[in-house]
């Protein structure tokens, strides 16, 4: 397709008028202005062909994480609901599997102090034991003596607190 010499003049005068407008300064008789009109047609078809795809990169985008759900086929709305029950079924069942781990953890806890405290108070009653007498009329007792200076002998002697009252010191609860 071949031009006229018309048609060649008026092109390279509108292409000389375009990149006037942008700052360049060309002579409408320049052989370089067809080519820069061109390059220049060629960018405005790339700009248009670019603001069309971000257009539906934009859609797209939007469509990723929609706010309504569209539903076309039966029974897919049923499914999305098993689905959110599914994944709040899970949630709470891991939730209660920690608050059931925490619980044993805390009654093995409570279980090891009180087998801690029956370990020592047998040790305490072997000791009180180690003491007990048996009298000739087959009755079994533990004879006490008083506390003699500021410290107390655990299992041996007493304090009294008032004429009624008697203390017998065991010893301490270990912690």
């Amino acid at each position: 397709m071949s031009m006229t010499d018309q048609e060649q003049k008026d092109l390279r005068t509108y292409c000389a008028f375009l990149l006037k407008e942008y700052g360049f300064h060309f002579s409408p008789n320049d052989p370089v202005i067809p080519a820069l009109y061109i390059i220049h047609k060629e960018m405005q078809l790339n700009s248009q062909k670019n603001n069309e795809l971000s257009s539906q990169v934009k859609k797209a985008a939007s469509q990723i994480n929609p706010r309504v759900f569209n539903f076309n086929v039966a029974g897919e709305a049923w499914k999305f609901q098993m689905g959110s029950i599914f994944k709040w079924v899970v949630i709470g069942l891991i939730v209660l599997l920690f608050a059931v781990l925490g619980v044993w953890y805390w009654s093995m806890a409570k279980d090891m102090n009180k087998a801690r405290s029956i370990i020592h108070g047998s040790d305490n009653v072997s000791e009180l034991m180690k003491l007990v007498k048996q009298n000739n009329q087959g009755y079994y007792f533990i004879d006490f003596t008083i506390a003699k200076g500021d410290s107390i002998l655990h299992f041996k002697e007493y304090q009294k607190l008032n004429t009624k009252t008697v203390r017998v010191y065991l010893g301490k609860e270990i912690k």
